[in-house]
């Protein structure tokens, strides 16, 4: 499996993860629903904070299956992120919950799969697609994941053309910030495997 030291440095990937965190909480909790930028609506902007969090940690995640040290940076993160979604219910009463409860629920869930696809599909993938992973590749790999995802979800055929472009658009524009930030602060293991 192509790995080098320079994937087990913590420090960027830490950087990725607060960077990518954070992203994700304030597209969640901190965009008003008055809030709004020309054509580009809250809603929008909130889905793009996501999107570009769940881009920068997607993009380490494809790569831990080429590297045991991320593969233990992810699992703490994906972890972590799980007890991220109890925040929701906090002081509130489960006859009260609502939209965001329900999407804590179901992203929860989704940590959970991730997590178990991560270590068990090791015994079963091929080890040839895994050896044949690069930092670049698993990079190009995830944000395409993401923005596939992200497109699929939020494609409206009840609105117009235009609304549906102006949506994607901003989508695609916040994976790929999400993809450089991820690719500058990741660009050690780059160079490590190139100087192995």
């Amino acid at each position: 499996m192509p790995e080098s030291a320079a994937d087990c440095r913590p420090i960027p990937f830490i950087l990725v993860f607060v960077i990518a965190a954070s992203a994700i909480l304030l597209g969640v909790y901190a965009v008003p629903e008055s809030f709004s930028l020309g054509v580009v609506d809250a809603q929008a902007i909130s889905k793009a904070a996501i999107y570009l969090g769940a881009t920068m940690l997607m993009m380490c995640y494809v790569d831990a299956f080429r590297s045991r040290c991320l593969r233990g940076f992810v699992t703490i993160a994906l972890v972590l992120l799980a007890l991220g979604c109890a925040i929701p219910f906090f002081g509130s009463e489960r006859e009260l919950w609502g939209p965001l409860q329900h999407g804590a629920i179901n992203s929860l869930y989704l940590l959970g799969a991730l997590l178990a696809f991560l270590h068990f599909s090791l015994h079963t993938m091929p080890s040839v697609w895994r050896q044949s992973l690069t930092p670049g590749r698993s990079n190009v790999i995830g944000a395409v994941l993401v923005l596939g995802v992200a497109w699929y979800r939020d494609y409206d055929p009840g609105l117009g053309v235009a609304d549906n472009l102006v949506d994607l658009v901003v989508t695609a524009v916040a994976v790929l910030v999400g993809a450089l930030l991820c690719t500058l602060l990741m660009r050690h293991r780059a160079q490590g495997l190139a100087q192995a």
